[in-house]
């Protein structure tokens, strides 16, 4: 892979203390196949570039009015700027005048080498604290090659990795990065098991993803890194048949670790900044997530962590 080749960074977030074991920098890839309803990441979907709004931030000087050349943007006394996502041809001369980062591209085209030594500012993090980076997204699995090299990179410079991924990708192309001596957990997510649900709420069939997951649990070396984590959502997938027939296929695949993420609607206000709309969903109640993780723990002999619980 050329050195220069580059890709779209939503972000790198440091001290991560839920996406992996320990400390660790999250390096948020853009682009995603799945159109989860529920996203929270939703503007890192779609994999171009975007112009997001931060509308807290405008201080109302209106210079992005007069350097869009498409006039695209226009200013409403009560809300502040509106932008006219047909005619805005996401230049980013706007953002590059907004100096309150009020608008601003959603993700930074960056090199390998670039990603490297931002993640290695905490080594130091990851050694006392069994750390290290997480490749997530958007979809990892979108970018295999650039993912590999990262990959590389760390285990050069004694650095752990781990895969936050849906499992929707080239079964060759991910069994290799999972195969890597330093990647050492695998993020699984499981929408639904139910392949129905799963089209309606993701917009892709969850045969490809289930495929993937046997392949990497009938492997010796990649079973012992799944820990599978589970998104849910009242009334979409915590049901009594989906959330059986899951512990069923972890109990058949040998799984032995799972996260439960319940919903919140983070994404909502982040899909609204990029122009889009997304509808309002709920988490399932205290007591339909105690039943959760005790059939998990109880009936499957499964680890179980909630993560997100208030």
């Amino acid at each position: 892979m050329s050195n220069d080749k580059t890709v779209l960074v939503g972000s790198l977030q440091k001290f991560s203390v839920e996406d992996g074991p320990g400390i660790r920098t999250t390096i948020f890839l853009k682009g995603c196949p799945l159109s989860c309803r529920w996203c929270h990441n939703p503007e890192m979907i779609d994999p171009k570039q975007q112009l997001i709004q931060s509308p807290n931030n405008c201080i109302g000087c209106g210079y992005c009015i007069k350097t869009c050349p498409n006039d695209a943007i226009t200013m409403n006394p009560e809300t502040g700027i509106v932008i006219d996502r047909d005619k805005c041809g996401v230049c980013l001369s706007c953002a590059k005048e907004c100096y309150a980062q009020a608008l601003r591209p959603v993700a930074k085209e960056m090199t390998v080498d670039e990603i490297m030594a931002v993640a290695e500012q905490d080594r130091g993090f990851y050694d006392n604290t069994g750390g290290g980076i997480t490749l997530s997204g958007g979809e990892v699995l979108m970018h295999t090659e650039i993912a590999g090299a990262i990959i590389d990179k760390a285990a050069a410079k004694f650095i752990k990795v781990c895969l936050d991924t849906s499992g929707f990708g080239d079964p060759e192309e991910f069994f290799a990065l999972a195969k890597k001596d330093n990647v050492t957990h695998i993020l699984y997510d499981m929408k639904s098991i139910d392949d129905d649900v799963h089209k309606e709420y993701t917009g892709v069939s969850n045969k490809l993803i289930i495929d993937n997951l046997r392949m990497l649990a009938a492997d010796e070396d990649t079973a012992s890194k799944l820990v599978m984590r589970m998104p849910l959502i009242a009334g979409v997938n915590d049901s009594e048949e989906i959330i059986t027939k899951t512990g069923e296929l972890y109990k058949e695949l040998g799984i032995s670790r799972v996260n439960l993420l319940p919903y919140h609607s983070l994404g909502m206000s982040k899909e609204r900044n990029v122009g889009g709309q997304q509808e309002e969903f709920q988490e399932p109640s205290e007591e339909r997530l105690n039943e959760i993780e005790k059939y998990f723990a109880d009936e499957c002999g499964l680890t179980v962590e909630i993560f997100g619980r208030v």
